[in-house]
């Protein structure tokens, strides 16, 4: 059964509505619950590249009333655009940023920077019924703070002010209770891997002739300044162009740096190792960020190494290598640099972690297997999700009767498997169901087309979606709930054996066959 549309009474125009995956509903649902409860500031805490933003759409969609978005970069504010246009076709959208000020549309779309101006928050009504915050666990600072007072979130009978965030928690230890009253709903990275809404990750220790005991800390994370000094003492770009070349030449990649001049040396050393890259800052103009951006997603540029501009609201889903260049301590910000890579996308079965670590790595350093409570050598074989499941395999082996009880462990399970979508055209994939069918995903004016294609039959469309990740992700809950699976599973044993006389003969009735 295909999962309900965002669109309670659709118009034919509204034919682009995006439909919702299961715990996006189980979402709305509990911010609803919660809402009847007395609860006026509810957090929902999901990982990068579940569908946040198509989540809030949805919830703005459900609710009478004008709704206020506060974001903090250009990005978050284009995502949201693209999104609530897509799930709400037809509907106002207005922008308040530099010199856009389009403040009395049903919705609106509001940089916090700007918004938090004494004149610019002046001109805007407090008659918000509902309030969203993408990234939310920046609302604890001031900036936030003023524009919830000025629309009344923290007044008993405020708007519903709803918080979105992949991170609930602040590095600088800032408390979110001070603005959020409780998390309401919430799903791991982990639980999102192996339910296959995210890729697996495999992880590779880079170790560097560094020291980083010795470094001094300032709000909980290593001084950027000794990362620097310490990172270029021991030639870590050099060190990182080759464990990129040696273990991801065929991915494209980001790589997280301290400081403006670590990124730019990186981006040399990669260029001097043949890997097309380019290094991106926060002085970096819009224009050619952008441009960057657009190479790296046409795979004319490899890798983009960039200082603190792409923790949030990058959502490039063929990224399949993250370097960790930036040593940390936060796992808010390792959990953010990591997010870039998670997302879905054809042909893409994992996303490969290059953490450099010193010599003499602390033991408080952030690093893939730390993250998810794995000891190093559980990550040398195995990804993530098949290491975990290993070990819950191993918990569970006992004694029976005076008898040691084991079973055989899968590493490879096909949950941790991604399908065999095969890129047909530009922009344009197909994933084999059986039966003469297949899905297919394709570029249409204002986002991807979710097919379903029979023999014989015209297509039929499934949904329509904003981005290739989300209408993968459709299309793949489609084939599951179908009960084909194994037969999208690119390692199926079938795949192996050679054709058989009949499937030769019906290939050879086709009429392109020469």
């Amino acid at each position: 059964m295909t999962a309900p549309s965002t669109c309670e009474n659709p118009a034919p125009e509204a034919s682009s509505c995006v439909q919702l995956r299961p715990y996006q509903h189980e979402a709305l649902a509990a911010i609803e619950a919660a809402e009847q409860r007395g609860i006026r500031r509810p957090l929902v805490a999901l990982p990068t590249g579940t569908g946040k933003t198509i989540l809030f759409s949805a919830l703005i969609a459900s609710r009478p009333g004008r709704a206020l978005v506060l974001a903090h970069r250009d990005e978050l504010i284009r995502q949201a655009h693209e999104k609530i246009t897509a799930v709400m076709p037809g509907i106002d959208v207005g922008i308040i940023k530099a010199e856009r000020n389009e403040f009395d549309r049903p919705v609106v779309l509001a940089s916090v920077q700007t918004l938090a101006r004494a004149n610019r928050l002046a001109q805007l009504p407090n008659d918000f019924a509902t309030i969203i915050i993408d990234e939310a666990h920046h609302a604890a600072a001031d900036s936030y703070k003023r524009v919830l007072e000025h629309v009344g979130s923290f007044a008993a009978d405020g708007p519903l002010t709803v918080g979105m965030t992949a991170t609930p928690e602040r590095a600088d230890r800032k408390q979110l209770a001070d603005v959020w009253d409780r998390i309401v709903y919430q799903r791991s990275l982990l639980e999102m891997i192996e339910a296959q809404y995210l890729v697996d990750l495999r992880g590779r220790r880079v170790g560097i002739a560094a020291d980083f005991a010795k470094l001094h800390t300032r709000a909980g994370d290593f001084i950027e300044r000794e990362l620097e000094e310490a990172l270029l003492d021991a030639n870590a770009p050099k060190v990182a162009a080759t464990a990129y070349a040696e273990h991801a030449a065929d991915r494209s990649g980001l790589v997280f740096v301290p400081t403006v001049k670590v990124a730019h040396e990186m981006a040399a050393a990669f260029c001097d190792y043949g890997i097309a890259a380019e290094a991106l800052d926060a002085s970096t103009p819009l224009h050619e960020r952008r441009a960057m951006l657009r190479r790296l997603a046409t795979g004319e540029t490899r890798a983009i190494t960039n200082c603190a501009v792409l923790t949030e609201g990058f959502d490039e889903s063929s990224i399949g290598c993250i370097v960790i260049a930036r040593p940390t301590r936060s796992r808010v910000l390792y959990t953010q640099m990591i997010g870039r890579g998670t997302r879905r996308h054809p042909g893409k079965h994992d996303c490969l972690i290059l953490d450099l670590t010193g010599a003499t790595a602390r033991h408080d350093l952030l690093t893939l297997s730390s993250l998810f409570g794995l000891k190093n050598g559980e990550l040398k074989e195995h990804s993530v999700g098949e290491a975990v499941a290993a070990r819950r395999e191993r918990d569970r082996v006992g004694v029976v009767d005076g008898r040691m009880i084991t079973r055989a462990v899968d590493l490879f399970s096909r949950r941790h498997r991604s399908m065999n979508w095969l890129l047909v055209g530009d922009e344009h994939y197909v994933l084999a169901l059986g039966e003469g069918a297949h899905l297919e995903l394709a570029r249409t004016a204002d986002g991807f087309e979710v097919g379903v294609l029979k023999r014989g039959e015209p297509k039929h469309v499934l949904a329509h979606s904003p981005t290739l990740e989300y209408a993968q992700g459709i299309a793949e809950d489609h084939a599951r709930r179908t009960g084909v699976g194994t037969i999208a599973d690119p390692e199926a044993p079938w795949r192996t054996h050679p054709a058989s006389q009949k499937q030769l003969q019906a290939l050879r009735k086709r009429p392109e066959h020469t």
